[in-house]
């Protein structure tokens, strides 16, 4: 019922603003009803109004939708109307209601979310169950607030979640860890409404008692499923006569798509390249009043489109004899090595200059890759750039990974940066491969900024 008042009140706001913002474009009262009618049909049938636990990027994608089949059928009704200024008008009126739509949906899902959301019970304390909660934490517009989490017989409990329990504990703010036993009377004491299942590794016997458990218990039930490397959100679900078949697709830019990607790199790179000259110098100058008077570009080897080889441009961050200093670290000290074999890279690195430190904390040692980016070697958005030595420790992944050009950021910088191990970076490269579209790069480059300005996971 508080979903539905939320709706109407969403419903409300965007009616005015529309009428306003038509009557500002003198438009007729007639034809003011008539668009705004077709507005709101498209907008219930791509379900702006229907408010559930969903990202705020997949509202952008469905209203995005529903406001280019509302402006042909506006320029239709507006061509026929015949008044001065109709296509500027029409395009006025559909770019500020998709701002509008989006600014209140949002604003109106984050002021009510603690009275809207979902109260979630997850089944798992695993990886899976904690980036699930995760998820659902950062990410208000999703009106789903995870109460509790129930161990799965003697399922160990993930390292991430134990950290976030553990200083839930001490800010008051803790969610409630529940054994499998408990979950009748737990979906009761607690008002639960939605209940997901992250145990992917259980058998489908093991589920279908849970789901047993469950029935008619709580509203809405979700389950992670156990699916192999193969398996991509392009992937399609089909009923074949009554046996449910998933067939895997593979999400590859066409040509328009390519066309596109570079001319929005060629643009970045040539906004980039601008800011270059001002962070140099800072460089130089914080470099030199150190001692070191070496370059402040450091020129390396790495992983191109198809394996070939290609030299990226950095600021240099480390001392000039790095990797002799690394090789003494290692030789010396067990724990450094294993460190470093294990994440390709030190957490509290003493190698590090004092303009290094702030330089990969911003993420501005990464600038000078704006001209691979307009030599068409790298991409705005792409995989890591992965060293030659580091080929063998990529497995399976490699293959995936040189079929895209190295990007300045992806899918690991966005989620996480530093704050992500080798071997998840590796996966989060083989998901962008497999899932690659335009409105995923956007997302990339706007969670890319979200984490630089925050210092999340800063390297």
């Amino acid at each position: 019922m508080k979903k539905y008042v939320l709706s109407g009140i969403l419903l409300i706001i965007e009616t005015l603003i529309f009428y306003f913002l038509a009557t500002y474009l003198d438009m007729d009262n007639k034809t003011i009803c008539r668009l705004l009618i077709t507005l709101l049909l498209f907008l219930f049938v791509f379900d702006h109004y229907k408010i559930t636990s969903k990202l705020v990027w997949d509202e952008m994608k469905s209203l995005g939708k529903a406001m280019v089949c509302f402006f042909v059928v506006e320029t239709v009704m507006l061509s026929a109307v015949n008044t001065k200024g109709w296509f500027i008008d029409g395009i006025i009126l559909t770019i500020v209601m998709y701002i509008v739509a989006i600014f209140f949906d949002r604003s109106l899902r984050i002021l009510f979310r603690p009275i809207v959301a979902s109260r979630t019970l997850v089944i798992g304390i695993g990886d899976d169950a904690a980036r699930l909660g995760r998820i659902a934490n950062n990410n208000r517009f999703a009106l789903t607030k995870v109460v509790g989490y129930v161990r799965y017989e003697r399922e160990q409990i993930s390292e991430d979640l134990m950290e976030r329990y553990e200083n839930g504990l001490k800010s008051g703010t803790n969610f409630k860890i529940f054994e499998s036993i408990e979950i009748e009377k737990v979906l009761e004491k607690e008002d639960i409404e939605q209940v997901i299942i992250a145990i992917p590794h259980v058998s489908k016997e093991e589920i279908n008692q849970l789901m047993l458990r469950l029935y008619n218990r709580v509203k809405v039930i979700k389950y992670v499923p156990n699916v192999n490397v193969t398996m991509t959100f392009n992937s399609k679900i089909q009923d074949f006569d009554g046996v449910l078949l998933i067939s895997t697709a593979q999400g590859t830019l066409g040509f328009i798509g390519r066309l596109i990607k570079r001319i929005i790199d060629i643009v970045a790179a040539l906004f980039g390249i601008v800011l270059l000259a001002p962070i140099a110098l800072y460089v130089r100058h914080k470099n030199r009043k150190n001692g070191d008077y070496d370059s402040i570009i450091f020129k390396q080897d790495r992983i191109g489109l198809n394996g070939k080889p290609i030299k990226i441009y950095k600021f240099r961050t480390m001392i000039p004899n790095a990797e002799q200093v690394l090789e003494e670290l290692m030789e010396k000290d067990p724990e450094i090595k294993k460190e470093y074999l294990t994440n390709k890279k030190l957490q509290n690195d003493p190698r590090i200059t004092e303009a290094g430190h702030f330089l990969r904390k911003s993420s501005l040692d990464e600038f000078p890759q704006f001209i691979n980016v307009l030599k068409g070697e790298m991409s705005l958005v792409g995989p890591r750039p992965y060293l030659f030595r580091e080929k063998g420790d990529m497995g399976i992944y490699y293959d995936s990974v040189i079929h895209c050009k190295p990007g300045i950021t992806g899918m690991w910088q966005a989620n996480g940066r530093s704050d992500v191990g080798f071997e998840d970076r590796c996966k989060l490269d083989d998901y962008y491969y497999k899932n690659w579209t335009l409105s995923l790069d956007m997302i990339i480059i706007y969670k890319t900024v979200k984490s630089v300005v925050y210092g999340k996971g800063a390297l």
